[in-house]
């Protein structure tokens, strides 16, 4: 073989090494920013469930303050029937009671993370179908919950006065409200970015 054609094979080996290198490398830069692309993602969706599974430990405390409340109204009527002869501590209570029960109760949870994965195309890259499918799950169950509630207290609207105390505490909206799915979807993204 020639001089000429040695150097030709050893110019066209160092030209394709060079592609093959800068693909290689352009493939790994991209690996890397995809991979820092979905962390940052789902540490935004990790937050805002935190977020949203304290609004529902709330809403769940508020909910259960309405139903003692039911309750208490439920076995004393004859405080309500005889409201003017009340003293001032039984009249503050029933008052209290009474702004309980009446009160509307709603809840707004955020779904603004799960909006960026969608848009931003980075659920095709979490790579984890399950993940994926336990953080849809999550924001199902939150949009489930402010559902619940809102049926609930428009239906609250219809009952009479006498009627309410007993009404809700027949159809409390409580069992409805579970973040056991929204648990579920933290911990699985806890353990996917400590990977």
């Amino acid at each position: 073989m020639s001089d000429a054609w040695k150097s030709f094979f050893s110019e066209l080996v160092a030209v394709i090494l060079g592609i093959v290198i800068t693909f290689a490398g352009q493939g790994a830069i991209d690996r890397a920013h995809s991979r820092k692309e979905v962390r940052s993602a789902l540490q935004l969706v990790r937050t805002e469930l935190i977020s949203n599974r304290q609004d529902i430990a709330d809403l769940r405390e508020t909910l259960d303050q309405v139903q003692q409340s039911a309750q208490y109204l439920n076995d004393n009527p004859e405080l309500l029937k005889n409201v003017h002869r009340l003293d001032s501590a039984t009249l503050n209570t029933v008052t209290y009671h009474q702004g309980m029960v009446y009160a509307e109760v709603s809840v707004t949870l955020p779904h603004d993370a799960l909006e960026l994965l969608k848009t931003s195309s980075i659920f095709q890259k979490i790579g984890d179908n399950t993940l994926s499918m336990k953080i849809i799950r999550a924001y199902d169950t939150c949009q489930n919950i402010v559902e619940s509630i809102d049926r609930h207290f428009i239906a609250k609207t219809t009952q009479t006065d006498e009627d309410l105390p007993k009404w809700l505490l027949i159809h409390s909206p409580l069992p409805y409200v579970d973040p056991a799915d929204i648990d579920t979807a933290i911990t699985a993204i806890n353990v996917f970015l400590r990977q």
